[in-house]
């Protein structure tokens, strides 16, 4: 029979069944080999006629087959249709008709997998369409070693798997998931790394892990991202240093008295520091005059009213810190994110026997604190754009990553069933910096999270280079970078380089940044001229969103050769 991959699509109303009638004699040896089809086995039959909801098909052999349709499906005369089977009893044959995309026919289809010994079925069938639509070759060994591919990676689409081998890209389960993600659009590593965050105090507040063990594991993962500081003196005296062995019984007792008096006037300062403090009575400035990396230009005044009234709930905290919090218990704005939150999980820990679950969830719940969460993490897990010219620099942040994150994983094992969603989402980022690398060994692609002031930006590089002509000096360098940015918008960037000539085109979504970077352009242009570059720079008023998988299948179709390898090695 004659089959092709690529016909004319089908509505949905196409699924419906249909069925063949096998009981006239002159189709006897027609019946006997259609008896072989086995449920989702397919063959193409051509409409040669259509009476009612009588239709009859014409094969390839040039016999004919009379087939019942259920009214309104839409075929025409001289149509070529697939039909896949549904069952077959040995009497009655149900079909229904299928559709392999596309709108032309392929007559090598069905050769080329009677030759490779695969069955005829939808799956075989898309293998082959993908395999041809990527330039492969489909001769009965390259089509064995893809079938086999397939078949042990039972839940990837056929496609997938297609793309992934012409990419040389490993063939995991983990890597088909990552695959799947960048395609889609959902490989951002910053996303992934606020859905981290967001998950963290989840689990400290779960009641299903002791109070105890929840204050462990919060100052267990600041730990991970603070170094541990020397801690400044206590700023209380104690009662007894006034005291003396030496002294008499009856001055013993005014002693005891007097250190009873002292406890509860100090009881009475506690409970009235803890009052003032529950109210937010300074005036607080904007956030970008405050130092990157502070308190106050972390937190907008509502999250940070909000988390200083939770921290109220611990006077003997702000008492004895005040180097974080004025005598009235005003947190101070200027303190640094990572210092404030390595005392307070070192509190909690040191007071964990007059920690309440309430008081404590109450903090680790709280939208300000879990921001200073957030703003210690991407601290480490970004990166400043003047650190880009620091050597192995992007390669230090992604094993610093993952060895934060192998620390989490490890902490949060203790915890199956409550850690579950925090395991999830670490491992994620985990896989998706695996997978990175892996990609990166075979195409030079990389994200870096970049922080600038009041955001942080995921960026995405690819680097090319076109074999034109022989390798060496005469090599055309070309690179893509996509930015994604809070008032900017998206910006792309494509740059070929060819010696001392740079030529870049600008694709921006937004009108004003258009001409925010036209009116000053000429300030890169003079820089790079000073470094002896002669740049040529257009802007296009166009968004150019990555397609991730087309973008590296076309551009090695359209270079002619080979992608160069320049490994950033973000893994080891």
């Amino acid at each position: 029979m004659q089959v092709s991959d690529l016909l004319v699509q089908y509505q949905n109303n196409l699924a419906a069944g249909s069925e063949i009638s096998t009981g006239t004699k002159g189709i006897e040896q027609l019946v006997e080999a259609v008896k072989q089809l086995q449920p989702g086995n397919i063959f193409e039959g051509t409409v040669n006629s259509i009476k009612g909801t009588q239709v009859i098909l014409g094969l390839s052999s040039g016999q004919n087959i009379t087939a019942r349709l259920d009214v309104g499906l839409p075929l025409q005369k001289g149509q070529s249709v697939f039909f896949q089977v549904k069952s077959n009893d040995g009497t009655q044959i149900r079909i229904k008709p299928v559709s392999l995309g596309g709108n032309l026919g392929n007559p090598t289809l069905m050769q080329a997998l009677d030759a490779a010994n695969l069955a005829v079925n939808e799956k075989n069938l898309n293998m082959v369409n993908a395999m041809m639509k990527q330039q492969m070759p489909i001769d009965a060994k390259s089509l064995q070693d893809m079938s086999r591919q397939i078949l042990q990676l039972q839940e990837a689409d056929p496609a997938t798997v297609v793309e992934m081998s012409k990419l040389e890209i490993p063939l995991t389960d983990v890597n088909v998931v990552q695959f799947e993600n960048y395609k889609t659009d959902q490989r951002e590593v910053l996303t992934q790394m606020q859905q981290l965050v967001d998950t963290l105090p989840q689990m400290f507040a779960d009641e299903r892990i002791t109070l105890a063990d929840s204050i462990q594991c919060n100052r267990q993962w600041i730990g991970f991202f603070v170094n541990d500081q020397e801690r400044m003196p206590e700023q209380m005296t104690s009662a007894s240093d006034v005291t003396s062995q030496s002294e008499s019984a009856m001055q013993a007792q005014e002693v005891e008295i007097g250190a009873e008096s002292a406890q509860q006037a100090h009881s009475q300062s506690l409970q009235i520091l803890s009052e003032k403090a529950a109210v937010l009575t300074q005036e607080l400035q904007p956030m970008d005059t405050y130092a990157q990396g502070t308190i106050g230009n972390t937190l907008p005044p509502q999250e940070f009213a909000s988390l200083q009234k939770q921290l109220a709930a611990f006077p003997a905290f702000l008492q004895s810190h005040p180097q974080y919090f004025t005598e009235n218990g005003q947190m101070r704005p200027a303190v640094d994110v990572n210092a404030f939150l390595s005392s307070l999980a070192s509190y909690f820990s040191e007071h964990a026997g007059e920690v309440t679950r309430e008081k404590f969830v109450s903090v680790v719940s709280d939208k300000g604190y879990k921001k200073l969460l957030s703003q210690m993490m991407t601290q480490q897990w970004t990166m400043e754009p003047k650190e880009l010219n620091t050597p192995h620099s992007v390669k230090h942040l992604y094993q610093r990553m993952e060895q934060q994150l192998l620390q989490l994983e490890q902490m949060v094992d203790k915890f199956p069933k409550a850690g579950e969603t925090v395991q999830k989402a670490a491992g994620m980022l985990s896989q998706n910096i695996e997978f990175m690398n892996q990609l990166n060994q075979v195409y030079a692609y990389v994200q870096v999270p970049i922080r600038l002031r009041g955001q942080n930006v995921n960026s995405e590089l690819f680097v090319y280079r076109n074999a034109a002509g022989q390798k060496g000096e005469e090599d055309e360098l070309s690179a893509f970078l996509h930015f994604q940015m809070d008032a900017l918008g998206g910006v792309d960037i494509s740059v070929r380089m060819l010696h001392r000539n740079v030529e870049t085109d600008w694709y921006l979504d937004n009108d004003q940044t258009l001409t925010l970077l036209s009116e000053n352009m000429h300030l890169l242009e003079e820089r790079l001229a000073d470094k002896g570059y002669i740049c040529h720079m257009q802007l296009n008023h166009a968004a150019k969103p990555i397609d991730f998988v087309e973008d590296l299948l076309k551009r090695d179709e359209k270079t002619g050769g080979e992608l160069h390898r320049y490994s950033f090695d973000v893994r080891a």
